[in-house]
């Protein structure tokens, strides 16, 4: 799994409301490492994670020529 999608799976457990302490052991890291990409995208403001989380399935791709 790579870096950058193991960062919105912990971003999008945050946003349903999981726990840090569960997202951590789901993901195997530690619980303030998991706190601190949550902080990052938002944490503990759900409103602030789920949109995160919609920007991310819903960037705009560059227009064909």
């Amino acid at each position: 799994m790579s870096e950058n999608s193991k960062q919105q799976m912990i971003i999008t457990m945050l946003a349903e409301g999981n726990p840090v302490w569960f997202v951590a052991g789901v993901v195997n890291m530690r619980s303030h490492d998991v706190y601190l990409i949550g902080k990052a995208a938002g944490y503990p403001d759900k409103f602030k994670l789920r949109r995160a989380v919609w920007a991310a399935r819903n960037q705009t791709r560059p227009l064909a020529a």
